[in-house]
């Protein structure tokens, strides 16, 4: 990931990536000498939740959340433009982590419970799903700022409960998100040129190494990586490239990404999102920047994810040489 990100002007250091929800990223971040939690919005599309502004609904819910008396990490800032909010850390174990690794979490349900009854008298849910509670000195704390109106079905008692033990449901949730044997990686993403060489070398590694034709193929990849308006990288902890973005964009109105791709032994990890994000931040941000790119088959779902659409409206000309083959 970047090592350093702006919110009101000031830099935080990223330290490692906590997580990936349906409204944005949330890193830990250092400024100052302090731990703090860092959450960059997104506007990926999700298919069972619909958002209006979501920096705008942050601050509210914030709001909302302290007047309720429910027990949340302040927020110590908030960048409009950026979308990107600062929060206090919280530093322990999730509900979530207790309850995978076979630990029994009855103690707690007393103050969820007690939050649940804070959050229906002033008419309010929470999100119960047990990621976003963290445990710290026998307190639970809920770390999320989302919170909706009032219904029922979705309060603790007849949604949350299901998932604060080993149910079926819980189960079911990790077949889809299993951590286990998992070592946590830690990724820079940084703007660098890169040489021809030691791309070709990461292409044999990617599903890219099939997308250039064979004509002057060194020769191309040599102008490709001096000339292109955005170059990015990726790199693991121990300095080997693990993902590429490149670009072409007049920094005013449009993005073509040219070429995105991810070791195949990184994949899953959130680095091409993050490389996306990066660029199109890079470009101008997406209120100035559009964003187009060519998708093979296999990319389609990933990209639509991201938000992203097939388009109708775009014309090529195209003579060029090509003879077929995959660097190897």
């Amino acid at each position: 990931m970047e090592e350093q990100m702006m919110v009101c002007r000031k830099p935080y250091h990223i330290l490692r990536q906590l997580g990936h929800g349906k409204g944005g990223y949330s890193y830990l971040a250092e400024h100052e000498g302090c731990r703090v939690v860092l959450k960059q919005i997104h506007h990926e599309p999700c298919d069972y939740y619909a958002f209006g502004n979501k920096i705008e609904a942050e601050r509210r819910d914030y709001e909302r959340l302290r007047s309720a008396g429910i027990r949340i990490p302040e927020m110590l800032a908030i960048d409009m433009e950026q979308e990107r909010i600062v929060k206090a850390y919280i530093e322990g174990p999730t509900i979530h982590d207790l309850v995978r690794d076979g630990a029994t979490v009855a103690a707690y349900l007393p103050q969820v419970r007690e939050m649940a009854a804070q959050a229906r008298t002033a008419g309010l849910n929470i999100d119960y799903f047990p990621t976003n509670f963290v445990v710290q000195d026998g307190l639970i704390w809920y770390v999320d700022y989302e919170c909706n109106d009032y219904m029922e079905e979705w309060d603790f008692e007849h949604w949350g409960i299901k998932y604060w033990s080993r149910t079926p449901e819980f189960d079911e949730y990790l077949k889809g998100h299993s951590t286990v044997g998992r070592k946590e990686q830690l990724f820079h993403i940084r703007e660098e040129r890169i040489s021809a060489e030691e791309y070709i070398e990461f292409l044999k590694n990617t599903d890219l190494g099939s997308q250039y034709p064979k004509e002057r193929f060194p020769e191309r990849i040599g102008r490709l990586v001096k000339t292109v308006s955005i170059s990015l990288t990726a790199r693991n902890e121990e300095g080997l490239l693990v993902g590429v973005l490149f670009g072409l964009t007049d920094f005013a109105y449009w993005l073509y990404v040219t070429d995105l791709g991810v070791d195949r032994n990184y994949t899953k990890q959130g680095i091409g999102q993050q490389l996306m994000r990066k660029a199109h931040e890079l470009a101008g941000g997406e209120k100035d920047i559009a964003v187009y790119l060519i998708a093979n088959e296999n990319a389609i779902p990933f990209y639509e994810k991201l938000g992203m659409k097939k388009a109708d409206d775009v014309m090529h000309y195209n003579h060029v040489e090509w003879t077929e083959f995959t660097v190897e």
